[in-house]
């Protein structure tokens, strides 16, 4: 059986709850970053070790384990004991750095992940989210929202897709201006990025959702609005 397994933030510094954190290589690595050492998901806080703790795939299974963190890592509100493989199971909760970091472990094979994408494109059916090109606007459900050219154009290049779009595909789309002549590198930071969904998601109602897969790129997730319309 193919399986995908990822971690979803519950709360976190500089994280949004609901973000994703795929598991896709055979090992990931969670730490602090230094000069001399970069994790392959950091965590920029006092408490959290440079080498805290690491996910791995063995013999079909995901196993979690510490790396002799100064602070500890903590499954299901039990410590672990220092590089002593414990094997996650679905919905368990990790968490570290006293509590500031607090993750929810999911496990599912291809087919159940194929499942959940058909269902948020059944989702985007309901709702019906509309572009206006000419007064570059966003309409769902009862809002119309305003955007810049790039909250525009970020938003339309999630609607096409409707699931899983990297953060190159995003830059290419959004900053095509940026690109390197001769090249296909593009001259913008992650900062930039980030800030761009930071003022997407304080204007979006609470009906459509920009999901964060971190280290790969981004979803979009939108719900039908069941609260009854008000007359005026």
């Amino acid at each position: 059986m193919d399986i995908y397994s990822y971690l979803v933030v519950q709360q976190a510094p500089y994280f949004e709850s609901g973000d994703i954190i795929s598991l896709h290589k055979p090992e990931t690595t969670f730490g602090r970053k230094s000069s001399t050492l970069t994790p392959d998901i950091s965590f920029n806080n006092i408490f959290v070790s440079r080498k805290h703790f690491t996910i791995f795939l063995q013999s079909n299974n995901i196993y979690i384990k510490d790396l002799a963190s100064k602070h500890g890592t903590y499954l299901n509100d039990k410590k672990l004991n220092p590089f002593k493989p414990v094997q996650l199971k679905t919905n368990d909760k990790i968490s570290f750095a006293k509590n500031l970091v607090v993750l929810s472990f999911s496990l599912r094979d291809f087919e159940q992940t194929s499942e959940l994408s058909i269902l948020n494109i059944d989702n985007l059916a309901k709702t019906e989210p509309k572009l206006d090109f000419l007064k570059q606007t966003l309409h769902i459900q009862h809002d119309t929202i305003s955007l810049t050219e790039k909250e525009f154009k970020f938003i339309d290049i999630l609607l096409q897709r409707k699931t899983f779009i990297s953060r190159e595909e995003i830059i290419e789309y959004v900053w095509p201006e940026r690109q390197i002549t001769g090249s296909n590198e593009y001259l913008v930071g992650n900062e930039e990025v980030n800030a761009l969904i930071y003022r997407l998601r304080k204007k979006l109602p609470n009906s459509i959702k920009i999901n964060t897969i971190r280290g790969r790129g981004y979803t979009l997730t939108l719900k039908e609005d069941r609260m009854p319309s008000v007359s005026r």
